[in-house]
C-alpha cells in the first residue's frame, strides 16, 4: 500500500538534519549489530529503501515527527553521515498508529510477542500489566497471556494479543502467576511441551481447594522424573495424578 502512494500521494524528501526524527517510545529498541549489517549493505550499494515516519502530536501533546519503520536505517544512515530518504504517513489515532508500527515492522523484521507487548502497553493498561508480570516473574510471556485469561487456546491464537485487543479477564491471575512462577523455577529446564501440560494442568486444579504447599511437596518428591520428562500422554496423566492430584 506504501509504495503505491509513492510519487503519487506522498513525497520522498531528503534530509542531513538528523534531529528532525524523535523516537516512538513503543518502538523496539535499536540493535547494534542490525545497524552494521545495514551500513555494509549501504557501503556496497548504496540506500534503497525509505524511512517511514508520521508527524503528530498524540504522542507527547507537541508536534515531532517520529520514526515509525526504519530507525535502523536512519541511524545508519546518520552514522555514515548520508542524507535520510523518508516519507511522511498521516496518523489518525494511538491505535492507528500502533498497527501500522506493527505492521510495517513486522514485514522487514519480524517482530516477537514482547514487541508487540510494549507497544500496545502504552495505550492498554492490561498490557502494561502483562509487560510487568513478565519482569517480575521467569515465565513465558504466552504462559502469562494464558493464565491472564484463564484460557489455554491463547498459546495457539497469538493474534488476540499481537493486534491490541487482549485483555485480562481472570480476577485471579495475579496470584496464579506466583503460584506458577514457583512451579516454573522448581521444574527448571524441562522441554517446552512439558512446561505447558503442568500450566494446563495447574489451570484445572486451581480452584478454591488448591493446596499450593502440597503441590510443591509432589514436584520435590518426583523432581527426577519430572527432569527427565519427554511430551507424551503418560507424560500428561502423571503430571495430572502425580502433581496436582486431578483424574487422568
Amino acid at each position: 500500500m506504501i509504495m503505491k502512494m509513492i510519487g503519487k500521494e506522498l513525497k520522498i524528501k531528503h534530509t542531513n538534519n538528523y534531529s528532525t526524527f524523535a523516537i516512538l517510545p513503543m518502538n523496539r529498541g535499536v540493535d547494534s549489530k542490525h545497524v552494521q549489517k545495514i551500513i555494509a549493505s549501504l557501503r556496497l550499494q548504496g540506500c534503497l529503501r525509505v524511512v517511514i515516519c508520521c508527524r503528530t502530536n498524540i504522542i507527547e501533546g507537541e508536534w515531532k515527527t517520529y520514526i515509525i519503520d526504519g530507525q535502523h536505517m536512519a541511524t545508519a544512515l546518520e552514522r555514515e553521515g548520508q542524507p535520510i530518504p523518508y516519507i511522511e504517513i498521516n496518523i489518525e489515532s494511538e491505535e492507528d498508529l500502533i498497527q501500522k508500527m506493527a505492521y510495517l515492522n513486522n514485514s522487514s523484521k519480524s517482530w516477537d510477542m514482547m514487541n508487540f507487548i510494549n507497544a500496545w502497553k502504552m495505550i492498554r493498561p492490561d498490557y502494561m500489566k502483562l509487560f510487568k508480570w513478565k519482569n517480575m516473574y521467569d515465565i513465558e510471556v504466552t504462559m502469562l497471556a494464558i493464565i491472564g485469561v484463564n484460557n489455554a487456546g491463547v498459546r495457539y491464537s497469538t493474534s488476540i494479543v499481537k493486534t491490541g485487543n487482549f485483555r485480562i479477564t481472570n480476577p485471579k491471575a495475579e496470584d496464579m502467576c506466583k503460584a506458577f512462577n514457583d512451579i516454573f523455577l522448581m521444574i527448571g529446564k524441562s522441554d517446552r511441551a512439558v512446561k505447558f501440560q503442568f500450566l494446563s494442568a495447574f489451570m484445572q486444579a486451581y480452584t478454591p481447594k488448591y493446596n499450593h504447599d502440597k503441590t510443591m511437596i509432589a514436584i520435590n518428591k518426583h523432581i527426577k522424573t519430572v527432569k527427565l520428562m519427554a511430551i507424551g500422554d503418560e507424560t500428561g496423566a502423571f503430571i495430572r495424578k502425580q502433581i496436582f492430584k486431578l483424574p487422568k
